[in-house]
């Protein structure tokens, strides 16, 4: 058969460069519309409940993952910037909503409805005061209840950017009332918090952008992420500050970006490396660019054929490019080495080319064969990212190997009539350990089993990467910012959603919520619309508050009364800071010291004739404030869907009147140990649960199990497929078994070096046996015909070294991309290459020389 065709490509060949033409013009065409997508709903199963929870969020809400934008400067410039920018970039194209400030208008109207009874029961007495007195001893009192008599460190943890806040406020009016500044906004801010986001030291401002453009429309997310960040670069100068994004839109766009940029510099220096080994190799150039135009147009017709069957790109059919140039030239090599040796004897043309296909040709077809096998078992896959991932891969080897069968002979039957040949050197080295493993082939069996013994001893340590964010790009910018969140706010912007039927479900799920250690927000219709019998309950609690409180502040300051709380709240600092110091909450314990060491406190308690002046006006002003609020609060009427602002409807209600909870987890989930307890706890809230850190985690379960069962699939089909091949299961077997040692190795090495699985190399354990195995067919298959091991270690051996190289070579380049995904696959893949070569060449050279013995001596019996 392969002849045949050689003989039909000597007689078509100027037709079969025609329609190669033709066929990749257009392919090329397609290509261009080719484009990434970096989704990671796409990577799963469409069966899998957290995509169907997540698109069914979808349809109700234009989006689920907010940009959360951080301003970063003075306390005076993050409000000015907040304040006036937000209107502008609601301008900007792509941008549904901006949320930079709470809901402090109709949080004071409705203080007691949606202040949480706990909260309100600790905070009564100061919220009754009729002078500094009962002020100071109603935060005394609820410091006590809520921290010091529990004595609970757990409580503190949960609380902590809350009491740093309330401690800054504190510090904030003391220094004041000592000034004479206090304002009536001061007595609002106690009642219903800050205006803005800010974090506990005022350096951090944060704004929430919601996008009107969904995550899966990945082409205008980009639009809208560039946008936003053009405008932040050209006024932060503007308001003197510096202003930077994160969240899942922007962090897929910088995947995009930056992997992008990866496959088309790793795509072209390995055809740089690639043409330079050759170009060393053979010392032919004309020979070296011939075998690079079958592997160029291979590359385009796969990428077109992509573009017509999937229509995109993801992040791990991206790296086919680097693959298909480290694998598709080995086919060249073989061919052009057959070439050069039966011209460099003299031979014509057209006798060199019909020894392509008599000599390397059957080798060539089943080593790709065995590659493209191993890529299509990707497709039997649950997981949709693996499935595409095999597809591509599968169409661009056959892609490779009909373009080397066909257009390669062709060119070389118009181009290789001037020689120019050079006599290549056999390596010395590689002479000579083939020597030493046929000579001793039953020892040298051995010394390599007990090395692949001590190496694979630890095969069983190796882990599995949870951290996604270990396999994104170092220093990126989207990535830094949320750990730096985390820090200022105690959440992350990593969600988890959960959209509830009704009013009734979305209250019960913020109940068992608000419980939960691991969550650091709650972001809820509920906190503006409680339900009607927490609110009945309320506005009973808010009556008899009213009646308590009075209708101006008391004239008297009580100096006495109020020395004796400012120096009790003295101690409950010392308290709290001891408390802190003991939870390990290190950042409140300063807190109190620099309270307590700047002498604020003690300054005010020890020279009340001092500040008589001050505290009389700043008793009017902030008691004043604060009664006005309690006089003025709802204590008629319940909270109705319609009474909200529509910003908080636009942003909690669905299109079908579902209701949308977002938990933000209190520390960085991508540490495994807080991963394994938010989980846990998340679960519990429902089986609906979703949202960008649900998928992310259920790519990884996912690909793990995968990896496993791909793996047994490609062993059993590449096995298969030898057998048919070779026709002999004692070569298929020698042929297979290093490959399946090679497996082994690689995993010590990893068990040895800590080195980890990630869902990115994960698929690069049974590419190590599809791509390996190559090597021992062309080595067999060479054997075969010549029956002499040492002309087909002679004749192969060169070639299978070089391909090796190149393939190494084109893998290595991977391990220069920023995205680490693609960097943690170009060592796996390397690491597994090398062991498949250096098998080959030793562990398989033992078996077929045992086999050759056997077979000799078998022959010689029936003589």
């Amino acid at each position: 058969m392969l002849v045949k065709i050689g003989k039909f490509v000597q007689k078509f060949h100027k037709i079969i460069l025609s329609v190669s033409l033709a066929v990749t013009f257009i392919m090329l065409f397609f290509m261009s519309q080719l484009q990434m997508n970096m989704q990671f709903t796409d990577l799963l199963p469409k069966t899998e409940k957290t995509v169907i929870s997540y698109k069914n969020a979808m349809k109700n809400f234009d989006t689920l993952d907010s940009i959360v934008v951080a301003v970063k400067g003075r306390e005076e410039d993050i409000k000015n910037f907040l304040e006036k920018g937000a209107r502008d970039i609601e301008k900007i194209d792509g941008v549904k909503t901006v949320s930079y400030e709470n809901q402090v208008n109709f949080m004071e109207k409705n203080i007691f409805l949606l202040m949480k009874d706990k909260d309100l029961k600790n905070r009564e007495d100061a919220l009754t005061a009729a002078n500094l007195k009962d002020f100071f001893y109603g935060v005394n009192e609820g410091f006590e209840k809520e921290y010091i008599q529990e004595s609970e460190s757990g409580k503190i943890d949960k609380d902590r950017v809350k009491i740093l806040n309330f401690l800054n406020f504190l510090e904030e009016i003391i220094l004041k009332i000592k000034k004479n500044k206090i304002s009536p906004e001061d007595g609002k801010r106690f009642v219903r918090g800050e205006r803005y986001i800010l974090s506990p030291d005022k350096s951090m401002g944060l704004l929430v952008v919601k996008s009107a453009v969904s995550i899966d429309d990945f082409e205008n997310v980009i639009k809208t992420v560039n946008s936003l960040e053009e405008y932040f670069q050209k006024e932060s100068k503007k308001y003197n500050v510096e202003i930077e994004m994160t969240g899942l839109q922007v962090l897929s766009r910088d995947e995009m970006v930056i992997s992008q940029r990866d496959m088309e510099i790793s795509s072209l220096l390995s055809l740089m490396l690639v043409l330079g080994i050759f170009i060393f190799s053979f010392k032919i150039i004309r020979y070296s660019l011939l075998a690079l135009v079958p592997l160029i147009t291979g590359i385009i017709w796969t990428m077109g054929l992509t573009y017509l069957i999937i229509g995109t790109l993801n992040m791990m059919t991206a790296m086919m490019g680097a693959i298909l140039i480290g694998l598709g030239i080995d086919y060249s090599i073989h061919i052009i080495s057959v070439f050069l040796e039966e011209r460099n004897k003299g031979m014509n043309i057209e006798n060199s080319v019909s020894a392509i296909y008599s000599k390397v040709m059957r080798g060539v077809t089943t080593g790709a064969g065995t590659t493209a096998v191993g890529f299509f078992m990707f497709v039997f896959s649950d997981f949709p990212g693996f499935r595409e991932f095999g597809l591509v891969l599968g169409l661009g080897i056959i892609c490779t190997l009909i373009s080397s069968v066909f257009l390669l002979p062709s060119l070389l039957i118009i181009f290789g009539r001037k020689t120019g040949i050079k006599k290549p050197k056999n390596s010395q080295l590689l002479e000579k350990s083939q020597y030493f493993l046929i000579g001793r082939k039953k020892s040298s069996f051995i010394i390599i089993i007990l090395i692949l013994i001590v190496i694979g001893s630890k095969a069983g340590k190796v882990e599995f990467e949870n951290d996604m964010l270990k396999i994104e790009p170092k220093n990126l910018q989207s990535v830094a910012l949320n750990r730096e969140i985390i820090d200022k706010f105690d959440f992350s912007s990593d969600s988890t959603i959960i959209v509830s039927e009704n009013l009734e479900k979305a209250q019960k799920i913020y109940d068992k919520a608000d419980k939960l250690k691991s969550i650091g927000v709650i972001s809820s219709v509920v906190s503006y619309l409680p339900s009607e019998e927490k609110q009945i309950k309320r506005i009973e609690s808010g009556k008899k508050i009213k009646e308590k409180t009075g209708i101006v502040p008391d004239n008297e300051i009580y100096a006495e009364e109020l020395t004796e709380e400012l120096v009790r709240l003295q101690n409950n600092l010392i308290e709290l800071g001891d408390l802190s110091y003991i939870g390990g909450e290190e950042d409140i314990r300063q807190k109190c010291d620099e309270i307590l060491e700047e002498g604020i406190i003690s300054e005010l308690a020890e020279n009340m004739d001092i500040y008589k002046k001050n505290l009389e006006e700043s008793q009017k002003i902030f008691i004043g404030e604060l009664q006005s609020i309690i006089r003025k609060s709802n204590t008629e009427k319940i909270i109705n869907l319609k009474d909200l602002p529509d910003k908080i409807k636009d942003e909690f209600v669905g299109k079908n009147k579902t209701y949308i909870s977002t938990f933000y987890p209190k520390e960085d989930i991508w540490k495994s140990d807080f991963q394994k307890i938010y989980m846990k706890e998340i679960d519990t809230l429902g089986e609906n649960t979703t949202g960008s850190v649900k998928i992310f985690l259920k790519v990884i379960e996912i690909s793990a199990t995968e990896g496993r069962k791909i793996l047994i699939l490609t062993l059993a089909a590449i096995y298969f497929v030898l057998v048919a091949d070779f026709r002999s299961l004692k070569y298929a077997t020698a042929a297979i078994l290093p490959m399946t040692f090679s497996v082994f190795g690689t995993l010590g090495i990893m068990g040895w070096t800590g080195f980890k699985f990630d869902m990115v190399n994960i698929i690069g354990i049974p590419l190590i046996i599809g791509i390996g195995v190559d090597d021992g067919v062309h080595i067999i298959h060479r054997y075969l015909v010549d029956k002499n091991l040492f002309v087909a270690l002679k004749s192969t051996g060169k070639s299978v070294t070089l391909t090796t190289i190149t393939t190494v070579a084109a893998f290595g380049t991977l391990m220069l991309a920023r995205y680490r995904g693609f960097v943690h696959f170009g060592i796996l893949l390397t690491i597994g290459v090398l062991f498949a070569y250096l098998l080959t060449m030793s562990l398989l050279v033992s078996l077929i020389s045992i086999l050759d013995r056997i077979e000799k001596k078998s022959e010689g019996d029936k003589l």
